[in-house]
This record gives structure tokens, sequence and C-alpha cells, in this order.
């Protein structure tokens, strides 16, 4: 655990190893809070739909990337090609996603959400999109910026410090 008191992510700003500025301790105390609530959120978003963490998060890569192989995939989730093929088997089995040969390469077979999944799983998010845009109309764009800046700030951060 960090000197700071943090145990996960963003607990490791502002440790004892270097001092701080007014305000990071709350900062990264509110980020460690921002973590968890999202961990929780989509803990139930997995649940609902009958999937494990990891799944979703592949689900949602390849809602976001897709089509693409299972390389890819694997490589896009951090995971070893033998547990992509159990994820993408999961999934497909449970049709939220399909293989196809690509039409380009046949040798190729890539991986792409259903139409059916995508409305499944937008369907549990939109609460939280219609509350998070109420949330957001108090914050002028230029404060919209800052956060997309500092939150672009913080992947970085987070890809570049990933334990090996």
């Amino acid at each position: 655990m960090p000197p700071s008191g943090g145990g996960t992510g963003a607990g490791a700003v502002g440790t004892a190893a270097e001092p701080t500025r007014p305000g990071r301790a709350a900062l990264a105390e509110t980020m460690r809070n921002y973590q968890v609530a999202v961990d929780i959120f989509d803990e139930g978003v997995a649940t609902k739909l009958g999937l494990n963490r990891t799944d979703l998060r592949c689900l949602d890569i390849l809602d976001r990337q897709a089509p693409m192989t299972a390389g890819a995939l694997a490589q896009a989730a951090r995971l070893s090609t033998g547990a992509v093929t159990f994820v993408i088997d999961r999934l497909e089995s449970s049709g939220f996603v399909r293989r196809h040969r690509d039409e380009a390469d046949r040798r190729r077979v890539l991986v792409e959400i259903e139409p059916e999944a995508r409305e499944r799983v937008t369907g549990l998010h939109l609460p939280m999109i219609a509350d998070a845009r109420k949330a957001l109309a108090e914050f002028s764009d230029e404060e919209v910026e800052v956060v997309c800046r500092f939150l672009r700030t913080g992947r970085g951060v987070f890809e570049r410090n990933v334990p090996e």
C-alpha cells in the first residue's frame, strides 16, 4: 500500500515520497471513490447480462473497435490468446458476438458484437447516461475540456505504468 494510504489506482497520487500540493490528497481520494463507483456499476451490468467482468471488458472493446481478430482482442484486453479464445467462446454461446471470415482475407476470422447484444448493453447504460448528461449540464464547455484533458493524461499515466 502506498504511504498515502492508497491501495489501488489513484491512491498513489501524492505519496509521502513526494510532497503534495494543496488539493492533491482530495483529488486522489475522489479518484479512488470514482474508480470504486465505476467498478460497482460495471459489476452490476455484467451480472445483469450474465457475464463476468473480463467478458464485459472484451465486449466493450469489441463494441468500440470491431470487427477484430481474436489476436487483436487479446492484445487490446491484455489477455493471452488462449484466454481470449475462451472469452469469445462464452460470448458467442451467449449470443453476444459472432465469428465470421474476413471477406478481404478468407484465412482470417473476425469477431464482432451482435446488434441485439449491443442494444441489451446500451439499454442497461441508458439511465446512467441520462443522469450523467444532467450532471454534466452544470459544467461549462471549458470545464468539461479540462476534465477530458485530465482523464486523457491519467489514462496515459496508467497505461505507461501497468505492472508487467
